[in-house]
């Protein structure tokens, strides 16, 4: 990875010091620790390539006709080198990223074959897809989603990645679009969706017209029910067979035992369960050692169904079995809610459940500290067990009269979370006001698959927590033996397990005063990037939410920046008085140096709570499109050589690099040897050439390193070394 790239120097020192004071910001802040280490190497790195892009814009207008061919060659390639900074920032930090996009009077000034490069503004309508990938054994877990437009016939590998560039809550929101069509608008580069903001997407109804958004929560009805026909491919790689047989796998799947038709049947009281058939193995052309192409896997292996006779359009569930492949990480993957899954984990019968759960919109049930730390459910510990209480509930297989709603303290009967269908109360459900989720409260005791059950969940009171619509998350934060209590003093509630007879427990629930536990504010900003010459005023609407529980009561927030040197800002107001839950917003307007420089200016804003460390920082940016008074260049660039080092000794082949920043823009950078022979150049930061030694001048030698910028001026670098 190339090394972090300076936000600016020489004589954008003012940048360089608004960078390390942002960073002190940050580093004081802990709720935006993702925009420190890597995170904000990366964001350097971006903002360096904006600079570069936005350089060689201006060099291109300004081009005599004569070089007009080399400009636009050199504004391609710079736009080219953004796009790829841009795109990793995206994939690591897409709330940063909005901050970085280019502001559309700026893309409009691209000739066409640059604009192909940078982001663009679009409108899309199409379903909303997750992707999970899993791997219980290590832990490893991916979440990602996708955005399903019909012009792509079904086809996800051409889906765009949907990324959100919202802080909190971002998850949640996600994932309350999977399976469902949207209307969006975002800005999409390549195949990335970048979306700025939760109101830019809008939820649809079945005939087209738009749900709004905040709607209440709907009736829960099953969220699927039925005999789901299932396909189950077999492959072998040719470089690895596959080691389970399809008597085995219809065992796992479809069996009378232990299968996922008898979890699946039992967790939702016969509304749904798994038929169908396994075919294979096939063989198919890629490797064990090759790229983790799953798409590709799965496209072959219907293929050779269909050879075989076999048409998987008459399925509803399709799943992929192959052997393992080291290059993917996971040891199951599935599409949430979805058609598709995929196992290389052929022996247990738990993968499938796990997977096959996914498609039916079933998340991860994990603990506080582990993704999959709920072992009382498939999608945690991947055992065949039934799955938990919040999750039967979130799917509607509880029967009506199962769950009890409790908003006061009292005592309460709870029976067993079992596989029949009863009329009494198996799940106590109770409201978790500070984050708009719900407790879930229920028994297992040893009842059909649930046998399987480890001790730690037998005959004791499980606490999860979960949206309380699918698909969502689940997490177990208690398991209570009789006499042991679980207690959410943030909002006074306090759950006790009294006693157990048989399969009925009594289980006892306070609800006392709230304390108040403070959460960050959120801050967003609109827009994230502004551009204009320099000297001018730009506005930004800076909306604050308080997030703090409604004991905490009213607060207010003051809001700071960190702008560079010779810039101004202000806040209209400065500081707003926001009760529990409501949000408000200042205008904040901007005004960059009169001289200063063409680039792009990093602005961190905070918003506090007052006299309490409770607090946020985002990011925007100030695009300075053009110059103002008194900057003309007349100075070489700032340059560097960062290897080798003075006095080494070289032998082989070696790699010489050089840093050089400018204010005009760095043009090239040329690399000679002790004899003034060009060894080459390079127009793309990080500068480097390769230099052969085997037919280099032996002993001492002087190597000089030139950076020219694009107003004419050089500057000179040497070191001395010894070629061996």
């Amino acid at each position: 990875m190339p090394s972090a790239l300076p936000v600016r120097t020489c004589a954008r020192t003012a940048l360089s010091l608004t960078a390390l004071a942002a960073a002190a910001v940050l580093t004081a802040l802990p709720a935006q620790a993702s925009h420190v280490g890597e995170d904000a190497v990366v964001d350097q790195q971006t903002i360096a390539s904006n600079d570069q892009l936005l350089t060689a814009l201006r060099q291109w207008e300004n081009a005599p006709e004569a070089l007009r061919a080399a400009r636009l060659e050199q504004l391609v390639q710079r736009a080219a080198a953004r796009k790829e900074r841009l795109s990793r920032l995206i994939e690591r930090n897409p709330q940063v990223a909005v901050a970085r996009l280019m502001p559309a009077p700026l893309r409009d000034r691209l000739p066409t074959a640059a604009r192909a490069q940078v982001e663009q503004d679009v409108e899309l309508q199409g379903e909303v897809v997750a992707e999970i990938a899993s791997d219980v054994a290590s832990g490893f877990a991916r979440q990602r989603f996708f955005l399903r437009t019909q012009a792509m016939n079904g086809n996800l590998a051409n889906a765009l990645e949907l990324k959100l560039g919202e802080r909190d809550n971002s998850e949640r929101a996600l994932l309350g679009w999977a399976g469902k069509q949207v209307r969006l608008k975002g800005s999409q580069l390549d195949r990335q969706l970048l979306v700025r903001a939760k109101r830019d997407v809008q939820l649809l109804a079945a005939d087209g017209t738009a749900v709004t958004n905040g709607a209440t929560t709907p009736t829960i009805t099953p969220v699927v029910s039925g005999q789901q026909k299932t396909l189950v491919i077999l492959t072998s790689f040719s470089d690895k067979p596959m080691s389970c047989t399809a008597a085995d796998v219809t065992s796992y799947v479809f069996g009378s035992g232990s299968s996922v038709h008898t979890s699946m049947q039992q967790s939702s009281r016969n509304l749904v369960g798994f038929n169908g058939t396994v075919v294979g193995p096939y063989n198919i052309p890629y490797s064990s050692t090759g790229t983790c192409d799953y798409n590709g896997w799965g496209s072959a292996a219907e293929a050779a169904a269909r050879a075989a006779g076999i048409d998987p359009s008459q399925y509803n569930r399709v799943n992929y079995v192959t052997p393992g492949n080291g290059s993917c990480g996971w040891s199951g993957l599935a599409y949430m809610p979805g058609r598709q899954s995929w196992v290389q984990s052929c022996g247990s019968t738990g993968i499938y459940t796990h997977e096959l759960g996914h498609n039916l919109s079933l998340h991860h049930a994990g603990s506080p500290t582990a993704e999959y730390g709920d072992g009382s459910d498939p999608m945690g510990g991947a055992r065949n067990v039934r799955n938990n209480a919040a999750n039967q509930v979130m799917a509607g297989w509880v029967p009506t009269g199962g769950v009890q709603d409790v908003t006061s303290g009292g005592s309460f009967a709870v029976t067993a979370l079992g596989p029949e269908a009863g009329t009494q109360p198996q799940v106590l459900r109770l409201p978790k006001a500070d984050t708009n989720e719900k407790y879930y409260i229920s028994l297992r005791t040893v009842q059909g698959l649930d046998s399987g059950l480890s001790a730690t969940h037998l005959n004791a009171i499980s606490v999860h927590k979960a949206s309380g619509n699918l698909p969502a998350k689940t997490t177990l934060l208690a398991s209570l033996a009789v006499g042991q209590s679980f207690t959410d003093s943030t909002n006074g509630i306090t759950v006790n397990h009294q006693g157990l007879a048989g399969n009925v427990a009594t289980v006892s629930v306070s609800m006392n005063s709230a304390t108040c536990t403070r959460v960050a504010p959120s801050l967003s900003l609109a827009p994230a990037s502004n551009s204009a010459a320099a000297g001018t005023a730009v506005t930004y609407t800076a909306s604050v939410a308080n997030n703090n529980p409604a004991a905490c009561g009213s607060s207010g927030f003051a809001l700071s920046q960190v702008v560079p040197s010779g810039f101004a800002g202000s806040f209209s107001p400065s500081s707003l008085q926001l009760g529990a839950g409501a949000s408000g917003s200042s205008t904040w307007t901007v005004t960059s140096a009169a001289g200063a420089t063409v680039g792009t200016y990093d602005l961190p804003i905070t918003a506090a709570e007052n006299a309490v460390a409770n607090s946020r920082t985002e990011h925007a940016s100030y695009v300075v499109t053009d110059s103002g008074a008194g900057t003309a260049d007349t100075t070489g660039p700032v340059l560097t050589i960062t290897s080798p080092q003075g006095g080494a000794v070289l032998s082989g082949r070696t790699t010489l690099t050089a840093t050089a920043t400018d204010v005009s823009g760095v043009a090239r950078v040329e690399f000679y040897d002790g004899s003034g022979k060009l060894l080459g150049s390079d127009t793309l930061a990080p500068y480097s050439v390769g230099w052969n030694l085997r037919k280099a001048v032996k002993g001492p030698q002087t190597v000089t390193v030139r950076a020219f910028d694009a107003a004419g001026n050089a500057s000179q670098q040497s070191v001395n070394v010894t070629v061996q």
